[in-house]
């Protein structure tokens, strides 16, 4: 039986329970409408709720190994394609750079596949590249959003390139991610547990991530536009 830590628990759930609220206040303090804010808050539970029920109930009901993979990658898709289909809601004046940099900070979270992988439940390759490449980005996140809160403003550049490699790290991860299931594709995780679909780090890949996702589209509009 596979025993996660309660820390990683904890984290994940804390990580979760804090989305719907950190997106209200977001948009709150951008100005936009109450209706439109609740309907984006809205639409984040809809969202989780179906992440949840496919990470608890769904994934067991095919026998088709590719169905959880399928659904892990459309989950991190639809987000970002839906900030991309209707930038202008998604993304109003008002936003502010340390609100949407703020999201990446909580990517430090990752630093999980690293501390589960040594406790035996994340394959090496995946465990190694996931956790690294994401503590780094909240790292470099947390950096700016310092320098946002200190001094009011933050270097466009430097976050321009946190996102690009943000938006690397997460291909090369879920590249890595996808062929260490036990699938007919699998080339790493060979004689390890890689546990990745299951609660709590499956919330990760399949719900955090995603959000995440679609802040780094919505942080490379903001920074277009000035």
């Amino acid at each position: 039986m596979i025993e996660f830590s309660p820390l990683s628990i904890t984290l994940v759930v804390a990580a979760m329970a804090s989305g719907p609220f950190y997106l209200f206040a977001n948009y709150h303090y951008a100005g936009v409408s109450l209706r439109q804010t609740l309907t984006m808050t809205a639409g984040l539970l809809i969202f989780a709720s179906a992440i949840v029920w496919f990470v608890f109930v769904g994934q067991f009901m095919f026998a088709n190994p590719y169905v959880m993979p399928a659904v892990m990658l459309t989950s991190l898709a639809i987000p970002p394609l839906l900030v991309l289909a209707f930038p202008n809601y998604f993304v109003p004046p008002g936003i502010g750079l340390g609100w949407l940099m703020g999201v990446q900070a909580f990517r430090l979270i990752g630093g999980l596949y690293l501390f589960e992988h040594f406790r035996g439940n994340v394959g090496t390759a995946f465990g190694y590249w996931a956790g690294i490449g994401d503590v780094l980005t909240g790292i470099l996140a947390s950096v700016l959003v310092l320098q946002y809160l200190i001094t009011g403003s933050m270097s466009q550049r430097v976050a321009f390139w946190t996102i690009i490699f943000g938006l690397a790290d997460f291909a090369w991860a879920y590249a890595i991610g996808v062929l260490s299931f036990e699938t007919p594709l699998q080339v790493f995780a060979f004689g390890e547990v890689h546990a990745t679909n299951l609660f709590p780090l499956a919330m990760i890949p399949f719900l955090l991530a995603p959000i995440a996702m679609a802040y780094m589209v919505m942080t490379l509009i903001k920074l277009k536009r000035s």
